[in-house]
């Protein structure tokens, strides 16, 4: 079996831009990630955050409908996607801010403040990403976050060993990655899964990693 692991690939931007927002993405479930409402009964979610590749707002919806006194911004890199969120939302009556951003471009150049979110969500986003990629990723992590900020992240783990998805991250390549010499604290990686849509080949759902990730202090 090939470990895809060790690949350095990342995810067709095309891909995102063909299925997010129709309905068949794997990850459009219309409910909440198990372990984001796991997330909220541990009041995780305060201040304001920021909901990364909020996709159709399964994640951001839940949180804000359960969490008071938070100022909840979503972003997607597709504008169909952010649409569909926003007309969820709406529906639902829940205050998000919704945006069309990529968290690969200069974050200088959209809304997102500098150094202003107390919590970054990132559910299932990472490990979309090149190894290069990465890098410019949590430097815009870095962009974003509070000092003393919490980096919620849920991503695809070395522990799936099915062939049908993409790339598979590493317990090792997160603790390299957020390390203190970088700035960060890894608090905990715990298993978890991530829910798919029953009709697709990921389905019921794909081993996954969460990591509670502090950014102690800037370099």
């Amino acid at each position: 079996m090939t470990n895809e692991t060790d690949h350095d690939t990342s995810i067709s931007k095309e891909l995102f831009f063909r299925l997010s927002g129709t309905g068949k993405g794997i990850w459009e479930t219309n409910r909440s990630q198990p372990t984001t409402v796991q997330l909220v009964d541990q009041k995780r979610f305060h201040g304001e955050v920021l909901d990364i590749g909020c996709g159709i707002a399964d994640n951001a919806i839940y949180i804000a409908s359960h969490v008071n006194n938070i100022n909840l911004t979503a972003i997607d890199l597709v504008p169909r996607a952010v649409e569909v969120a926003g007309e969820k939302a709406q529906k639902e009556n829940v205050n998000i801010q919704f945006e069309v951003v990529n968290m690969l471009d200069d974050l200088s150049k959209t809304n997102l403040k500098h150094h202003s979110y107390d919590v970054l969500l990132d559910s299932a986003i990472f490990h979309a990403f090149s190894n290069d990629e990465r890098l410019v990723y949590i430097k815009n992590l870095e962009y974003l976050i509070k000092p003393n900020g919490l980096y919620i992240q849920i991503v695809y783990s070395e522990k799936e060993t099915r062939d049908t998805i993409p790339r598979r991250v590493k317990k090792s390549d997160l603790i390299e990655l957020f390390s203190s010499q970088h700035g960060w604290t890894i608090e905990s990686i715990e298993d978890t899964v991530y829910e798919s849509r029953p009709d697709s080949p990921l389905a019921p759902s794909v081993q996954a990693y969460l990591s509670l990730i502090r950014r102690t202090h800037q370099i």
